[in-house]
């Protein structure tokens, strides 16, 4: 016989039954809050992205529009909307040449018309200049009617109104921005409009894919939550597979971070071989100028070289400091007027020596047409450098190297494609590798087994540095038989008279800042030395601070308008230059406060000159001292 349970086991399981269900119940609440709070937080959510989508839109279209606005105005004068009314103006140079702009124009954002408006003999607004292709099926010729859904935006403008309207939607095309503008003669009178209309079909389809999304969501917000207790289920269950894939993940990222660290650390151990070209040349033209001091003309020559040798040392060391600016594509490039073919006529300088301990034969062919051009001199180096230091690098002893330089037609007038090609019967490379040859550390044999030392970065380098001047590098190459680099940069033709330096436009009589006044701020003897002798024959008149406060107390001490200017180094002892600069801006001697200072120093990024002109400075020279672009610089504030 079954054994009736007691009344106090009753009493203690029907309070526990009515716990359960209280908790029942707050779970059941809480759960359809949650839901009721996802859907409205949603709500909230998808109204604020569709109004603030719609007003970036606007917005950034406003810009466009008038930025637009101004450009095509700078090209049209009152006379084009007097002289072009039908379709037989198409036919007059004028016209033609400003349906062109207007359709570049066009193309510059995504802009469906651009065109032009005034008000026909009859009253009705028509097309003047239409800036569609030609051959576009609603390209609207000369004297065309406006359609009848833009006729209230063109009478508005022709009434003197600039008006902005974001949504057409009665259109064939959907919803557009249109903007039309009027087009004042200088007495002021209205004589025509410029209207555009730019697609927003885009913007509005993403608000209703948008906003269906949304509606979807709260619908499933609940089934959500649903599944979200059944999720965390199979989440425990799978916790321990989710631990591993990560400690796996893991151990693949510290294997990653490991070989890239071990990657830079070749690159910092094996950089100095890109130094080490122009240095070699240095200390072997420094040599033989010792062993021929009699010789003039021969010691003129080897000076030359050295000088030659000194600058492309210090354009490669400012690549390999701007590395990441190259890699993040923040390099400017610094056209200048040169020799089309001295580039690479410096570069065979520096690495004649590395030729002759290899005995290798080099050839050389140039074609060239236009003697001078507009190049970025440092960074050709830097390619030239790469490809030919490479071909040494990969050709045994005695084996043969030709560079050629020759130019080609461009497409554009004023222009022309300088070609170089370096080429080698090296070791040469395979198919494959030739794929991989431009990404950074990447080489096909180790250094221990081609017995070649490298970083791996130069071509990935000189890839970048072509794109970025707008040209192409090709390879042709075979495992044993050699390889052939070949690169095509599109360069602006120049004159001789684009060479001459500005130092020698600014000395036509002689040394014109002759007696003038410098105070020297430099803590370095050497540096001091040089700056000194080189200013010194130039007439100027040279004092020196070994630091910032030295400086101040000199130009404090000094008579009104003793000193000229200023050369400030910026990284001294006790007070560098920015400081140093800031407290003679603030000294009480107005006069003095206003001295021109001019920053000379080796911290030579475009940052850098921020700097010092945020500091206060008025200008920025980079070390080592190039005098035909100090004296200039002089003389401009003195």
């Amino acid at each position: 016989m079954e054994e009736q349970p007691q009344p106090l086991e009753k009493e203690t399981a029907e309070i526990n039954g009515s716990k359960t269900h209280r908790l029942r119940v707050v779970i059941v609440f809480l759960f359809l809050l949650m839901v009721f709070l996802v859907s409205v937080y949603t709500f909230i959510l998808q109204r604020n992205y569709s109004e603030n989508t719609l007003e970036s839109a606007v917005e950034w279209n406003t810009q466009c529009a008038d930025a637009i606005h101004k450009l095509v105005l700078q090209k049209l004068t009152g006379e084009d909307y007097k002289n072009i009314s039908t379709i037989a103006d198409m036919q007059s140079e004028r016209y033609q040449r400003l349906q062109k702009e207007l359709s570049e124009l066009r193309k510059l954002n995504p802009t469906r018309y651009l065109y032009t408006a005034k008000m026909g003999a009859d009253g009705r607004p028509i097309y003047l200049i239409d800036g569609l292709d030609l051959d576009a099926k609603d390209f609207a010729y000369p004297g065309t009617y406006i359609e009848k859904e833009m006729v209230p935006y063109i009478e508005a403008a022709l009434a003197g109104e600039t008006v902005y309207s974001q949504e057409i939607v009665d259109t064939a095309w959907g919803h557009i921005f249109t903007a039309c503008y009027p087009v004042r003669e200088d007495t002021g009178e209205v004589i025509g409009a410029i209207c555009m209309e730019m697609d927003m079909e885009h913007t509005y389809k993403l608000l209703e894919q948008s906003n269906r999304a949304a509606v979807k969501m709260a619908m499933f917000a609940a089934i959500v939550l649903v599944l979200f207790a059944l999720g965390a289920y199979c989440l425990i269950q799978k916790s321990r597979t989710k631990s591993e894939e990560q400690q796996e993940q893991l151990q693949k990222a510290v294997e990653a971070a490991d070989a890239a660290n071990e990657a830079k650390s070749v690159f910092l151990f094996n950089v100095s071989h890109d130094i080490r070209t122009p240095m070699n040349a240095i200390i072997g033209y420094a040599e033989l100028a010792d062993r021929n001091l009699d010789k003039k003309e021969l010691l003129r020559s080897y000076l030359e070289k050295i000088g030659i040798c000194g600058q492309k040392m210090l354009s490669i060391l400012d690549n390999v400091l701007e590395l990441s600016r190259i890699e993040t594509g923040n390099v400017v490039l610094e056209e200048s007027a040169a020799e089309a073919e001295s580039v690479l006529d410096d570069c065979l300088h520096m690495v004649s020596a590395e030729i002759e301990k290899k005995h290798q034969t080099l050839t050389i062919s140039k074609d060239i047409v236009y003697p001078y051009i507009y190049m970025d001199i440092s960074r050709f180096t830097e390619i030239i450098l790469n490809l030919i230091s490479n071909a040494i690098k990969y050709t045994g002893e005695g084996g043969t190297i030709h560079c050629s330089v020759r130019q080609l037609p461009a497409q554009k007038d004023g222009r022309c494609i300088q070609e170089l090609s370096v080429s080698d019967n090296g070791i040469g490379m395979s198919e494959e590798f030739q794929k991989h040859i431009f990404e950074s550390f990447t080489r096909e044999r180790s250094s221990t087994v081609s017995g070649v030392e490298g970083t791996g970065l130069g071509m990935g380098i000189v890839k970048k540095l072509v794109e970025m001047m707008h040209g192409e590098i090709k390879i042709h190459s075979r495992v044993g038989e050699g390889s052939t680099f070949t690169i095509r940069i599109p360069c602006r033709i120049a004159a001789f008279e684009d060479t001459q330096t500005k130092r020698a436009q600014a000395h036509p009589n002689g040394k014109p800042l002759a007696g003038k006044r410098i105070l020297l701020a430099e803590d370095n003897d050497l540096n001091a030395e040089i700056a000194i002798a080189l200013l010194e024959e130039e007439g100027l008149l040279v004092e020196r601070a070994a630091d910032g406060v030295k400086c101040m107390e000199m130009l404090e001490k000094a008579p009104a308008h003793f000193y000229d200017l200023i050369l400030m180094d910026i990284q001294m002892p006790i007070l560098g230059g920015y400081d140093t600069t800031r407290k003679i801006r603030r000294m009480a001697d107005a006069e003095k406060a206003a001295i021109p200072i001019i920053a000379m120093t080796a911290n030579a990024f475009a940052e850098d000159k921020q700097r010092a002109l945020a500091a206060g400075m008025n200008d920025h020279v980079a070390k080592p001292i190039d005098m035909n672009k100090l004296i200039p610089t002089l003389q401009k504030y003195i």
